[in-house]
C-alpha cells in the first residue's frame, strides 16, 4: 500500500480514481484510491498551501475509518518531492523533519 499527500497542485493533474472527502490538519483533502499492482492512497489538498504541519496518524486512520485499510498496517517509510508532468517544477525546501512516537 502507498499513499501520499498533495499539499500543492496546478493544473488538471491527479491521482487514480476519486474516492470521496476529508477534513484534516485545519483543510480539506479529497481522497483518491487506485490499484497499480498495489493499493494506492492519496490525498490531494484543496486549497494549494506552501507550509504544512500535517500528523500522520490523522490520515491514516481516516483510511482505516472508511475501511480501505487495516489498523494493523504500520509506516515503512516517508519522503518529500515533487511530481512535474510538464513543463518546469521547483521545489524549495527550508525544513522537513519527521517525529515518530
Amino acid at each position: 500500500m502507498l499513499g501520499d499527500q498533495w499539499d500543492a497542485r496546478s493544473g488538471a493533474t491527479a491521482p487514480l480514481g476519486k474516492y470521496g472527502s476529508a477534513s484534516l490538519g485545519g483543510a480539506m483533502w479529497d481522497i483518491y484510491q487506485g490499484n497499480i499492482g498495489w493499493n494506492v492512497y492519496s490525498f490531494v489538498r484543496r486549497t494549494n498551501t506552501t507550509k504544512a504541519t500535517l500528523n500522520l496518524d490523522d490520515f491514516t486512520q481516516a483510511l482505516v475509518r472508511r475501511k480501505l485499510i487495516g489498523n494493523d498496517k504500520y509506516v515503512s517509510g516517508i519522503e518529500a518531492g515533487t511530481e512535474v508532468f510538464q513543463g518546469k517544477g521547483r521545489l524549495d525546501t527550508k525544513a522537513y523533519s519527521v517525529d515518530i512516537g
